[in-house]
């Protein structure tokens, strides 16, 4: 190559073939294909090589391989694996990070400063709503780095919105000043509820959360699934401004379903999501079905979930109410008055409104239905009230057990923990019936029993002699009646066990059931294992 000194910049060129040993620092272009390298100069003047080195431009190979993709497995080059049928797949650069996309990606910052509410809003349209979204290779993950999106209306979230975040308190949706829920659902055309499905749109379906918090700065709500089928999320929160004490107020509302009688909602799920800080966390009279809450935990609000409050039977998508919804292995605490109510239907026909609602494994603390006066209230109210048919409360937990007191100085009835028309079956219990007792001792007492029915299954261990039985009890404002039916082996167990009405206060109505027992002496305490079922 001709030697080309500009000022004291020397550079060659020429053709590859004809590429000598360069000098330290000196330029040596290739013409022909593309290519630049400098020289490294000598090892005593510090190179590792006597040689040239390449510098990266976009004729050379090193550039190419940067701008390109081959899957090598777990152990890298170490033990590469082979990616196609006759040797590796390759791919751009681009198209690989095009597998995922970030909300970034269309403009959003996420700094808790900055309105994000266009481009969130302009991400979901481009990825699920515009004219490619009926090709499912459109429908990437949207993906939200850690940070708070500022939003001042509600953000729309169209069928098939897949969006993923860092985690429910990384990954913040906050609204303030747009007198809105967060988010609410919306067709592919974009339109809201009131006209879902017009143009035979597509309906809100598919949605998938994960790892956001949707938290609203005013009195309104989280999240409003509207006319949407088949909507789960998983690890998120929804969380509003209600303070512990505070009064109820209806647009406060985690989470909601409006359905229309043609667009009904159907099969949502809420897997290990928090609800907090909205006067009712769960609020739905719209017509929806299928609705699963699992592993989740509610606090602080005035009511955990009102269920039909507003259903009528005939305005459209209030006709049937929410049906088939549970609460499974949840937790409750810090809720003034019932941590699940089923409202009867409002004008509607008995037997029609919110139905098969059922609490499943849950955890209720003392802190909820005692109307934020702490534990033992004198205006405690049911943790659980269902006000219409087949609703069942299977194996939870009440720590509000005790006996309320006034002022610590004596009992009164104890408020029910279960209220209304439903079953509650609770988990196996141990009592030890201690020996020669003559006087009737109370082992437990039932709260709040008026005109309801126990049926406790139990089975007795006495030394080498067994029983096994049926406690029925009904009972009333003014009396109670029992009936014990059960087998017995190696001989007679030498137990009798009762049923008293207890009025430990003048209150009408709020009786109370003591289950008691005596003894014979055998000089050997009996044990006692029974379950319980409330008819109530």
């Amino acid at each position: 190559m001709p030697i080309v000194q500009i000022s004291r910049i020397q550079h060659r060129r020429g053709k590859a073939t004809d590429l000598p040993q360069l000098a330290a620092g000196e330029l040596g272009w290739s013409v022909d294909d593309q290519k630049l390298y400098i020289g490294n100069g000598t090892v005593a003047d510090g190179a590792p090589a006597v040689g040239n080195t390449e510098v990266m431009t976009s004729g050379s190979s090193a550039f190419s391989t940067a701008l390109t993709y081959v899957y090598k497995g777990y152990a890298g080059d170490s033990t590469p694996i082979t990616t196609g049928a006759t040797g590796d797949v390759s791919r751009t650069l681009q198209a690989t990070l095009d597998d995922h996309v970030s909300v970034k990606a269309f403009g959003a910052v996420g700094d808790g400063s900055t309105a994000d509410v266009v481009a969130i809003q302009r991400a979901l349209d481009e990825l699920y709503s515009e004219t490619d979204q009926d090709d499912a290779r459109a429908r990437r993950i949207l993906f939200f780095p850690a940070g708070q999106y500022n939003i001042a209306t509600s953000i729309t979230i169209p069928p098939y919105a897949h969006l993923v975040g860092e985690g429910p308190d990384k990954t913040i949706f906050y609204q303030s000043g747009g007198n809105a829920p967060v988010a609410v659902t919306e067709d592919d055309d974009g339109q809201v509820y009131g006209s879902i499905g017009g143009s035979s749109a597509t309906t809100p379906t598919q949605i998938q959360i994960q790892g956001i918090c949707f938290k609203n700065g005013e009195a309104y709500g989280g999240l409003s699934i509207d006319n949407a089928t088949h909507v789960y999320l998983r690890d998120c929160k929804f969380q509003g401004t209600y303070a512990a004490g505070g009064a109820d107020a209806a647009n406060s509302k985690g989470v909601t379903v409006r359905s229309t009688t043609a667009l009904p909602c159907s099969n949502v799920v809420f897997d290990q999501c928090q609800f907090t800080k909205f006067a009712r966390l769960v609020d739905m009279s719209y017509d929806v079905t299928s609705v699963r809450f699992n592993n989740c935990d509610f606090t602080t609000s005035y009511y955990g979930a009102m269920l039909g409050e507003t259903m009528d039977g005939s305005t459209s998508g209030l006709t049937k109410g929410p049906r088939n919804v549970q609460f499974n292995s949840s937790s409750w605490s810090t809720i003034n008055q019932q941590a699940i109510w089923v409202k009867p239907a409002a004008g509607a026909d008995a037997g029609t409104g919110a139905r098969n609602i059922i609490s499943h494994g849950n955890w209720y603390a003392s802190t909820v239905a005692n109307s934020n006066e702490g534990v033992g209230s004198i205006r405690e109210v049911p943790i659980i009230q269902f006000d219409n048919d087949e609703c069942s409360s299977v194996l939870d937990f009440f720590e509000r057990t005790d006996l309320r007191r006034a002022d610590g100085s004596s009992e009164l009835n104890a408020a029910p923990e279960l209220q209304g028309i439903g079953i509650s079956t609770k988990a196996i219990k141990q009592a030890t019936l201690t020996n020669n007792t003559s006087s009737a001792t109370t082992i437990y007492d039932f709260p709040a029993l008026n005109d309801k029915s126990l049926l406790i299954k139990y089975k007795i261990k006495r030394s080498t002699t067994y029983r096994v039985g049926e406690l029925i009890i009904n009972a009333s404002t003014t009396a109670v009646s029992y009936d014990d039916t059960f087998n017995e082996s190696n001989g007679s167990v030498g137990v009798t066990l009762s049923a008293v009405l207890e009025a430990k206060d003048s209150t009408a109505g709020n009786e109370t059931v003591a289950l008691q027992y005596t003894t014979t002496s055998t000089g050997t305490d009996a044990t006692l294992d029974y379950q319980v079922t409330i008819i109530t």
